[in-house]
């Protein structure tokens, strides 16, 4: 797969190297299941026209360019990375990432089209029914054939609903708030899952008898409530069973303002500083909870190790 970064569109060099592409559009966070039937859409009529299928999505988030209070980061399912690896998976051609900004939020439906559809030689374009483009979003799949100009056809991804519910971004990044991981897993069709670098901690961990790996998010992922979760931790090219506590650690502190991200390997002795971990998320345990005593901690932990090796022997 080949990942283009876009700023305005393609220059003519660019633009006659590039083949004919058949589109998925969106901004596609979690790429979850609805967005993968716009992907498999684009795909199908890529096969169909003998042309290569292709992806054009947009970083950073426009919530971090418009609106009357723009936020400086926002978190979100699938960081950039996270997401073009997601795509991949998808099984595409090309992804095209545009950066998003206040020029390109000021182009009328029009100039979207021909500053970015047009140069990388679309033939087809496919995109969800609530799919806007242009200022103020005045573009829409309704408008999109008059905007191609007769240039590229055009197909539209239907609501795509699970349990009586539209699948979305929005309830997946919910359900992730809300610990609901069975729910994430089987909206997004993987589990969610956030990568970071393993840090030195206190050892309070490894005082107790429960060493664990403490993790730095490198980018915005959205953090699960508080709590303890049955995860994989995949790192060094291997995925061990685990338990990741999110929290403030309220045992030990009153006023922690910083969330920790911890990780328990269930089956791992070793070193793993400055190592990238990969977590996935399955089951939320319990809440996050502040106990009497170390003991009282220590023996909660015991019984939280033993309900994840009963669920990965069950699992």
């Amino acid at each position: 797969m080949q990942i283009h970064y876009l700023t305005k569109g393609r220059s003519e060099e660019e633009r006659n190297d590039n083949p004919a592409v058949s589109v998925a559009l969106g901004y596609f966070d979690g790429v979850h299941q609805g967005h993968q039937r716009v992907i498999q859409e684009a795909k199908a009529k890529a096969k169909e026209r003998g042309v290569e299928s292709a992806v054009l999505t947009f970083h950073p988030h426009p919530k971090t360019v418009l609106g009357n209070d723009p936020v400086d980061v926002y978190d979100e399912i699938t960081p950039l990375e996270q997401k073009i690896k997601a795509i991949e998976s998808v099984g595409v051609d090309h992804v095209f990432v545009v950066t998003f900004d206040r020029e390109l939020s000021s182009l009328s439906p029009q100039q979207f089209v021909d500053t970015y559809l047009i140069p990388i030689h679309a033939v087809h374009v496919v995109a969800g029914f609530d799919y806007s483009y242009g200022k103020f979003g005045k573009g829409s799949m309704e408008t999109m054939p008059e905007h191609s100009k007769g240039r590229f056809t055009t197909s539209v991804v239907e609501k795509w609903e699970q349990e009586g519910e539209k699948v979305s971004s929005t309830r997946i990044r919910q359900a992730i708030k809300d610990g609901q991981m069975r729910l994430a897993q089987s909206l997004l069709t993987r589990p969610y899952q956030i990568d970071g670098k393993v840090i030195r901690g206190d050892q309070r961990g490894r005082e107790l008898g429960f060493p664990t790996a403490n993790l730095s998010l490198d980018v915005p992922f959205i953090t699960p409530s508080t709590g303890v979760y049955v995860v994989d931790a995949i790192v060094q090219g291997r995925v061990y069973p685990a338990l990741c506590n999110v929290g403030y650690l309220p045992t030990f502190f009153d006023d922690r303002k910083e969330v920790s991200i911890e990780v328990y390997l269930l089956d791992f002795d070793g070193d793993l500083y400055e190592e990238t971990m990969i977590v996935q998320f399955y089951k939320k345990l319990r809440d996050d909870v502040k106990f009497s005593s170390a003991d009282a901690l220590v023996a909660q932990m015991k019984d939280d190790e033993k309900k994840a090796l009963e669920y990965f022997k069950i699992s």
